[in-house]
């Protein structure tokens, strides 16, 4: 039967995209721990500083707020500002979309997969000639997809929910910097 053959090498070609689907996931999670590594949450001097009126900024949040210095009135800051973190936004969120669409679609990946391996073992069954051994094999076959589904989904949803954290403390900070710097300002 040589469509129950077909179904058995589309199952391990599933196999193989869940298996390059993790590498994806793998390394946009390393490339994103080494971009957040060096962002602090907070700018606590930077706070201080503004504070105190001096407006010599360094560090990541000085980016946020250099171009403001220029700026005179506060709707221009204001829109200024939003420009600047919309360009931000960006950087911050780069390859999150993909891990939070790895993190939905890969268990259904996987599912399919067992789906797949599932109808291999009832078509072993059907023909006659598959042992219990060979259709139990092939069961656990079809299993392992969904498990390994699971095993790419799983760390890809937690890293994008910790690192869309990140962006929002990230901008939320930026944010309450460019207040503080309106209000002292003048």
């Amino acid at each position: 039967m040589l469509w129950l053959t077909v179904i058995e090498w589309l199952g391990r070609l599933v196999l193989m995209i869940l298996i390059g689907l993790s590498f994806w996931s793998i390394s946009i999670i390393i490339e994103r721990r080494r971009y957040f590594k060096n962002i602090p949450t907070h700018a606590n001097d930077l706070k201080k500083s503004i504070r105190e009126k001096n407006f010599s900024f360094s560090g990541y949040y000085a980016e946020f707020l250099k171009e403001l210095q220029s700026l005179k009135s506060s709707e221009k800051v204001d829109q200024a500002f939003e420009a600047i973190i919309s360009d931000k936004k960006k950087e911050l969120e780069k390859g999150l979309p993909v891990l939070g669409t790895l993190g939905s679609t890969t268990p259904f990946i996987g599912l399919l997969g067992t789906i797949l391996g599932i109808i291999v073992s009832f078509g072993e069954l059907s023909r006659g000639a598959g042992s219990t051994n060979t259709v139990m094999f092939s069961l656990a076959e079809a299993l392992i997809l969904t498990a390994v589904g699971l095993v790419v989904a799983i760390p890809a949803v937690v890293a994008f929910n910790f690192y869309n954290r990140k962006v929002r403390l990230i901008l939320a900070e930026a944010r309450t910097l460019k207040d503080l710097f309106l209000a002292y300002r003048d």
